[in-house]
């Protein structure tokens, strides 16, 4: 389960494994569920983490924005938990 705009809803992550691929699905409150696609990559000494955010056809330009907004304070949130853990 994870914290969206529209309150909990359950997150499904692909199998574990060692190429840095944590790609998942979230099934929003109408059923829909959206696929979300998510990397760790090898960068020097660190990695990046890349994540692709889909704009759905019925997607309002608010919309968008407000899951970008989320996208952005997890992966900020991301970074501080692990910079703080030295990782």
């Amino acid at each position: 389960m994870a914290d969206s705009p529209d309150g909990q809803v359950p997150v499904r992550f692909g199998p574990p494994n060692a190429h840095g691929v944590l790609d998942h699905h979230v099934t929003l409150p109408s059923g829909t569920e959206v696929y979300a696609p998510m990397r760790v990559v090898a960068n020097g000494s660190g990695s990046e983490v890349i994540f692709t955010l889909f704009r759905t056809p019925d997607m309002t330009d608010e919309t968008l924005a407000g899951d970008r907004e989320w996208v952005t304070r997890d992966l900020g949130f991301l970074k501080d938990l692990l910079e703080a853990s030295g990782k």
